[in-house]
This record gives structure tokens, C-alpha cells and sequence, in this order.
């Protein structure tokens, strides 16, 4: 049988045989127990979990789960599985990346399930009954419980392994130097290898030469020596010379955006035209991926008709999915991207340039770690289309190369340190504990804990135990547990629903106090209710110069507010970051344009719609709550204030704006020429929809009612 699973995994890959770093896999037990593989990025260990989820489907008959970090991961690797295996094998794929207060029992009929982390610890928090019909669990960038969703998927593989003792996993991780302990903790085997199929060349740039570690290339762009002279250098050599593709990783979006539109003249004199034809399509559809564009959509769409792009957490999702399938086409020729992109999906480039390695940090301008700097790297090389890749980071003196080629090229990777007893987290992972009845006492919290990374790594409990007697106190005060003595505790019907929602106990108490309070509630009310919770961080921030006006509306408003302000002003160092926040929400439900707020609170389109993502769910979580708390008042206001901010519109917009193609633009115009409900929609004549709306959409809306 595993022959005939190998078999179907080379010849759905295209591949006549593994090389030699899967063949070290295969030949280590692959399908027989739990495995952490660590090797370069771009060494082929997604085929690895190819043939181990095959494996436990066909042969073992055991569903699979394949979680990972990124919602845009996981539905990239749902594509590939679901298109190399669902026809001709009969699997049934499913990606689950949303709804967390859900058990997605629909889940019991799919044989492999695409999560990220915390989709995967929401549906163990419901409960899910086909969770013990598991045989696999395959945690993607497993190196990954070194940063702030670490603890998630540490928790979550923990319970996973009590709740189903047989259970495999397959850790996928970059390479890291205690990769043993990790496996370690999961009593599994261990496969390191140093193999990268497209062998990958690190380099620093310098006065006109690239020094690699045991060579030198002179590069001589004719750009002078001016501050962008490098960049110009390298990307002219690589797009002009080698006819290959770049990555830019800038330490700002500004900068991503700034060193786009550098290139986006000299990028655009060496396309095709049948390449500006495809390009010009693209551009579209980035232009018009909101009613109204910004002035950064129309940026975007003029830099990708020259073939660069930037990309950055302020652009929306379906810009950055089409920047990314444009560059994987080789359509775009360079991308300008911050490091989001580093870890992101699948677009490696022949060259990537790192012209800087500080990033702003809690303490200013930090280096980043070397671990963040080989991933970058790993982004250059492109199987099947290049013999070599290229990492080139500039230096600004010769003891800055002599230092860069020392700590990063030679330097030696951080270790994967858990981050389970940082408080906040240990917080949120407790409540949960305690709800799904895995914790109920100290004798079982501390059996719990001795089965985390944590435990593994650093051995001694007490200091952990410690704080978590401690946030036991703080969740019984809260109302979220009960009884808190050494025999016995468990979770409140409240403090089950917050560990249900996801929510982080002391955002959830915050709620649940302006909920009960006695307070005049308005719109805003709620707006600053959703701003002042942990998830909604990080709070807008404001320029010092608008700080004393901000101040003054602030005490204004006291009256709106869910908190006391007299007290809080001493207490919240985040406090006017927060009324800033609200402000922006308040704005855009009083269908504020985009741009705008772009200008006055200077957020972009792609952070400002992940926080209205936040603060829908923040609003679902409110109403949850509201019914637990028996707050009948609030269920209507707080209705009306979710769909408010899903559209970013005012009270009387919203009957039309539930009309799929109706947005905010769309739903005012009609309004202001009298069509006011759906009824008066599917009543108006087909031309003067089209008169209002234009030809298309106007077509389009008819079909929809």
C-alpha cells in the first residue's frame, strides 16, 4: 500500500522520484508513528505531508487535519491537495478557516480538513464529535510557537493528544537548531536535513560588488551612487540580465510603496506588449476592488500596469491575492513587499533584496532575528524554473558587511522558545481548559501542563503553576469559574460561552460590565465597547499635535463612554488610542469615504477592513453575551450596529445594502433618488436603475432580488 501511495504522490507531482531529503523522510517511518521534519523553505515538505495524509486516509482509514498559520495558506494548500487527489483517489477535502463559534459538524463527512491554529482550538473548544476519529495532524510552520499564535497550536496539539492517545502528528518546520525538543515532546521522530533543491546563494551588496561567502561579483548598474543606485543595480541585473523576478522586503509599507513606484518606470520600458495587455486586466480589477477607489488603489493599479507592485497589510485581501497570482504567472516582475510576505503563501522570486534589517520594534528600530531573515531569504530560488537563487542584503560601510556576513549569512539560527506562560495568553488558554473539563482541579492542571512544549523545554512548573493560581482568582472574580478551591473548580454557563467565542477573558468581562452598566447608549457606546477589548489591538494611534483636541472631545463624550473616565485616564495608557479607534468606526458608520479616512486617521483600506472583521465578531460576541447577561436592551442596538459596520453605513441604508451588489456607494445613490427599500428596488424600471447605477450593475441587481 505504501508503494502505491508513493506511486500516486510522484505522479501527481510530476516527479519520477523524492529527492533526497523526502527520501531521508520515507525511509525514517514515515507512516508509521509521529515525525517533525526540519529542513530549508522551498525543500518539498509539503509532498511529505502529501504522503503521510494519503497514508492514514487510504490506508488507516483515520481523517487527517492539516492546520497552519494563515487563512491564505491553508486555502492554498486546500487548492493543491483538492486538485491533485479529490477525482482520482475519492477524497473528500474541506477548508474550515472562519466561524469560530461553530463545531462545524459538517466536517464529520470530509476525510482531510484545511484549518489555521485557531480554527482548529475553537473547534476542540466546541466540542467537535469527530475530533477522536483523527489519525493525523499536520502542523505547518510548526516553528511558528515562537510568536504570538505560538501557544495556540502548542494548546491545541496538547488537548488533541489526550483527547486521542493513538494520535500522529507531522510537524513541518523551517530549520531550527532544537528541532529535537520539539520532537521530544511529541514522542516523535526526527528528519533534519540541510537539502534546498534550488541551491541558494547569500550575499551582501557593497560599493558595486556582491560578497557572498566564499566569492565576489562586481555589479555596475550605471545608476552613479546615489542612495538608490543598489536597488536599481540588483533589480536592473536580474530582471534585464538574468530575465528572472524580484522580491524587495522593505521595513515600512511606506518604503515598499516608495521603492515601487522607484522602479516602476525603468520595470515598465522592458515589458512585452503583449505583457501590458495582461497587465492592464490585472490592473482593473486592483482599481476597482472597492466602489470608490483610494488614492492607494489607484497607486497599485498604475504601478502594476508597469510591473511592480507593493504589497502591505493596507491592502485589501483580494488586491494581494491578485499581486500574488500575477507574480506567480511572471506577469509583475517585481514585488516591494514588507515581511508579512516573508511567511506568507507561495511566491518565491530568482533575487531577493533586503535592503534593510532593522524594524520597528517595541524599542525602536530593531534588527530582526536571523530565524525571520533565512525565511526571507528562503523566498529566493524557484523550483522547476531556476538552477540557483539569490539573497542580497545592502550594507552601508565594510564592518557592516564584515558584521551582516558573520551574524546573518553565517550566524546561527534562534531556538523555538514556547511562550505559554506569558499572562494575557495563559489567560484566555486557561478559561478554556477549564470549560472543556481538561483542567477541574490542581492536580489535573499541572498533569495538563507536563504535556506542553513548555514543560519539555523548561522543565520546572512552579513558576507557571504560580501564575496560573493566580488568573484562576482573577476568572472566578470575573464570573467566569466557579469554586477556584484546590479540589474541584469549573467553568461557569458564562465563562463557557466566553471560551466558546474566543474571546480573551478580560475583553469578554469588559463587554459584559458596559452591557450592565446604566449608561446612555448610543452608537458610539458600542464603538468605543469594541475598541477597548485586547483583539481589537492594535489601537489607532494619534499624532502628538492632535492630541489636546482629542483630549477635549474625549471628556465631551464622557457620557457615551462604557468605563469611567475619571478613573481610567489614570489607569489606561492606551485610553485616547482607543477613543481614536471608535472615531474611526464612528466615521466610517456615517459614511465617511475611504479615503478620507485614510487622511484624517491615516489608515488604509486593508487595516481598516481587518478591523471591521474584528469588530463584526466583537459585535456577534456582544449579542451572545447580551442574551446570557439577560440584557434585552441591547439585542436590537447591537443588530443594527453590526450591519452598520459590515457596509459602513447609516441606520437607514441597511434594508438595501442586504442586496447582494448594493455597497454603500451604490445604496446612498439610490436612496438619494428615492428608491428606499427592497420593494422599491424591484418596483423601479430597469433604465432608471441603469440611469442611477449604470448598465451592468443595474442588470446584475435585478437578477439578484
Amino acid at each position: 500500500m505504501e508503494k502505491e501511495i508513493e506511486k500516486n504522490v510522484l505522479s501527481a507531482n510530476n516527479f519520477s522520484s523524492f529527492n533526497p531529503m523526502q527520501e531521508k523522510v520515507v525511509s525514517s517511518g514515515l507512516f508509521e508513528k509521529s515525525l517533525v521534519v526540519s529542513s530549508p523553505t522551498a525543500s518539498g515538505k509539503t509532498i511529505i505531508a502529501e504522503l503521510a495524509a494519503l497514508h492514514s486516509i487510504i490506508k488507516e482509514k483515520r481523517k487527517v487535519v492539516y492546520t497552519c498559520p494563515l487563512r491564505a495558506l491553508a486555502s492554498e494548500h486546500f487548492e493543491d491537495f483538492r486538485r491533485k487527489y479529490s477525482a482520482g483517489l475519492f477524497i473528500r477535502f474541506a477548508l474550515s478557516t472562519g466561524d469560530l463559534d461553530s463545531s462545524s459538524s459538517y466536517l464529520a463527512n470530509y476525510d482531510c480538513i484545511f484549518t489555521t491554529y485557531e480554527k482548529l482550538e475553537s473547534l476542540i473548544r466546541h466540542n467537535a464529535d469527530w475530533l477522536s476519529g483523527i489519525g493525523l495532524v499536520i502542523v505547518d510552520e510548526i516553528h511558528e510557537m515562537d510568536s504570538g499564535r505560538g501557544p495556540t497550536i502548542e494548546v491545541a496539539v496538547a488537548k488533541l493528544r489526550l483527547i486521542n492517545p493513538c494520535l500522529n502528528v507531522l510537524g513541518l518546520s523551517a530549520t531550527i537548531p532544537n528541532a529535537k525538543k520539539i520532537a521530544s515532546w511529541l514522542n516523535a521522530g526526527l528528519v533534519e536535513s540541510d537539502y534546498r533543491p534550488v541551491p541558494l546563494k547569500e550575499g551582501v551588496f557593497f560599493n558595486e560588488k556582491i560578497f557572498f561567502a566564499d566569492s565576489e561579483e562586481s555589479l555596475e548598474g550605471g545608476f552613479g551612487r546615489t542612495a538608490h543606485a543598489p536597488l536599481m543595480a540588483l533589480v536592473s541585473d536580474t530582471i534585464v540580465e538574468k530575465k528572472k523576478q524580484v522580491l524587495v522586503f522593505a521595513n515600512t509599507r511606506k518604503s515598499a510603496e516608495a521603492s515601487a513606484s522607484l522602479l516602476a518606470n525603468f520595470i515598465g520600458k522592458t515589458l512585452l506588449e503583449k505583457e501590458k495587455d495582461s497587465l492592464s486586466k490585472i490592473s482593473f480589477g486592483i482599481l476597482n476592488s472597492l466602489e470608490n477607489p483610494t488614492e492607494q488603489c489607484r497607486k497599485l493599479s498604475f504601478l502594476v500596469e508597469k510591473g511592480v507592485a507593493f504589497h502591505h497589510a493596507g491592502l485589501l485581501q483580494k488586491q494581494r491575492s491578485l499581486v500574488e497570482k500575477a507574480f506567480r504567472e511572471n506577469r509583475i516582475k517585481v514585488i516591494c513587499a514588507t515581511t508579512t510576505l516573508g511567511a506568507g503563501v507561495n511566491t518565491p522570486a530568482h533575487t531577493v533584496i533586503i535592503p534593510s534589517l532593522y524594524r520597528y520594534g517595541s524599542a525602536g528600530m530593531e534588527r530582526i532575528s536571523v530565524r525571520e531573515y533565512k525565511q526571507l531569504c528562503g523566498r529566493a530560488g524557484r523550483p522547476k524554473f531556476d538552477s540557483e537563487g539569490r539573497s542580497i542584503v545592502f550594507a552601508r560601510s565594510d564592518s557592516d558587511r564584515e558584521d551582516v556576513l558573520e551574524n546573518f549569512v553565517n550566524g546561527e539560527i534562534e531556538e523555538i522558545n514556547s511562550r505559554l506562560g506569558l499572562e494575557p495568553v495563559l489567560r484566555m488558554h486557561l478559561l478554556s481548559l477549564v470549560a472543556n473539563h481538561f483542567v477541574f482541579d490542581l492536580k489535573s492542571m499541572e498533569s495538563f501542563f507536563s504535556k506542553t512544549f513548555y514543560a519539555k523545554q523548561f522543565g520546572n512548573l512552579h513558576g507557571l503553576l504560580d501564575k496560573t493560581a493566580q488568573i484562576l482568582g482573577q476568572l472566578g472574580e470575573m464570573g467566569f469559574i466557579s469554586g477556584g478551591s484546590e479540589t474541584e473548580f469549573r467553568a461557569t454557563k458564562l465563562g463557557m460561552r466566553v471560551s466558546e467565542l474566543y474571546l480573551d477573558p478580560v475583553s469578554a468581562f469588559s463587554i459584559v460590565q458596559g452591557l450592565k452598566s446604566k449608561r446612555k447608549f448610543s452608537d458610539f457606546f458600542y464603538l468605543y465597547l469594541f475598541s477597548n477589548t485586547f483583539e481589537f489591538f492594535p489601537w489607532q494611534s494619534v499624532p502628538k499635535k492632535k492630541e489636546p483636541e482629542l483630549w477635549e472631545s474625549l471628556s465631551s463624550r464622557e457620557g457615551e463612554l462604557p468605563i469611567d473616565l475619571a478613573r481610567e485616564q489614570f489607569f489606561d495608557m492606551d485610553l485616547l488610542r482607543k477613543f481614536n479607534s471608535a472615531l474611526l468606526l464612528d466615521s466610517w458608520i456615517n459614511e465617511k469615504p475611504e479615503q478620507l479616512l485614510l487622511d484624517d486617521f491615516n489608515v488604509q483600506p486593508g487595516i481598516l477592513h481587518s478591523k471591521l472583521n474584528i469588530c463584526d465578531w466583537l459585535a456577534y460576541s456582544s449579542l451572545e453575551l447580551a442574551k446570557l447577561v439577560n440584557a434585552e436592551n441591547h439585542f436590537v442596538p447591537l443588530s443594527k450596529i453590526r450591519k452598520r459596520l459590515k457596509h459602513g453605513i447609516k441606520e437607514e441604508l441597511i434594508n438595501l445594502c442586504e442586496v447582494r451588489g448594493i455597497g454603500r456607494v451604490r445604496a446612498r445613490r439610490l436612496w438619494r433618488s428615492n428608491v428606499r427599500s427592497v420593494a422599491e428596488l424591484k418596483k423601479t424600471d430597469i433604465k432608471d436603475l441603469q440611469r442611477i447605477l449604470g448598465e451592468k450593475v443595474a442588470e446584475k441587481i435585478k437578477e439578484a432580488i
